[in-house]
């Protein structure tokens, strides 16, 4: 009976050890090669920058919803949220320790890769042709930032698309104007025509 116990409780330990193990995702690509669904890449060290490992949704090759970022050694680096393979939404980044170092939202602006095409005219033989760009997506700081110290201590951060406000300009611009009033409407008539008297003839 002793060994079965035995047999048993090790058992045990090896699923949970199995169940403990991070969970390898299976990268898939579809048919033109675009990267989709639940994906995990490894970045390697580069000049001296430690390596990380991310892990996500991609749609069409973009990185979508919530991604994660973790250091070599386990530790979360960041979460981030992605919409159209831009930085658009909230996200939270962490000390080594594991606590918040910074929290708030990001805003897009542009999706990379996306094209415009510009009517260009030579001012000497007025030749025209159209010409291809490709935009560079950007994202920028947003609304209202915590910022903590490796203590604990938070103090706040305002933007507007990037750019740092007061907190008074925050709270303006917070500020819903007041609903219109609704116009009065005008008396009802003291009597309407099919009530009044008719007069004798």
């Amino acid at each position: 009976m002793r060994k079965v116990s035995v047999f048993l409780f090790l058992q045990f330990m090896i699923l949970a050890a199995f169940a403990q193990m991070p969970q390898i995702r299976e990268n898939k690509v579809d048919g033109q090669q675009r990267k989709q669904g639940e994906w995990q890449e490894e970045m390697p060290e580069v000049r001296g920058e430690p390596g990380y490992t991310w892990e996500g949704t991609y749609v069409d090759n973009l990185k979508e919803g919530v991604w994660k970022k973790f250091a070599l050694s386990g530790a979360i680096i960041a979460e981030e949220t992605y919409k159209h393979g831009q930085l658009h939404g909230y996200s939270r980044y962490f000390y080594p320790n594991g606590l918040v170092s910074a929290e708030g939202s990001f805003v897009a602006s542009g999706i990379s890769g996306e094209t415009d095409n510009f009517r260009i005219i030579d001012p000497i033989t007025g030749e025209e042709r159209f010409e291809e760009v490709k935009r560079d997506g950007s994202s920028q700081r947003n609304g209202m930032w915590k910022v903590y110290d490796e203590e604990g201590k938070m103090m706040k951060e305002y933007y507007r698309r990037g750019e740092p406000i007061t907190e008074e300009e925050f709270g303006k611009a917070q500020a819903k104007p007041a609903a219109p009033k609704p116009a009065t409407p005008p008396p009802p008539p003291s009597s309407l025509p099919h009530q009044k008297k008719k007069g004798k003839s």
